[in-house]
């Protein structure tokens, strides 16, 4: 595991990454007990993004991503409720090179406004 794997293991913030198909390709284990305790999944790397968020959610996503492509946007968030309280989750894009690669989300516990 690299330098940068295992601060994001070590966080008390769920991060987790998706390319720019919607795949998940990591969440660390904040993120996955999150998952498991809100929605009884306990492994979701490389699944579709479709298969945890509301259609709804995924057409917001779907815009976000193209606008991310075009680099309309570098940034985004929003609080959500929750049984427990509150989440910010930030999206941050990444690129390789010029071409977008995907989005890395970290999902905050409380509200960060």
């Amino acid at each position: 595991m690299g330098n940068v794997e295992k601060m994001f293991e070590n966080l008390n913030t769920a991060v987790v990454s998706c390319d720019a198909n919607f795949r998940v390709t990591y969440a660390n284990e904040k993120c996955k007990q999150m998952f498991k305790a809100s929605m009884g999944v306990e492994d979701f790397v490389g699944n579709h993004m479709g298969d945890c968020h509301k259609p709804e959610t995924m057409e917001k996503l779907v815009k976000l991503f193209a606008e991310y492509k075009e680099r309309k946007k570098n940034i985004d968030y929003y609080t959500m409720g929750t049984p427990d309280g509150k989440l910010t989750i930030v999206n941050v894009p990444f690129y390789e090179g010029d071409t977008f690669a995907g989005v890395v989300e970290f999902l905050f516990e409380g509200s960060l406004a």
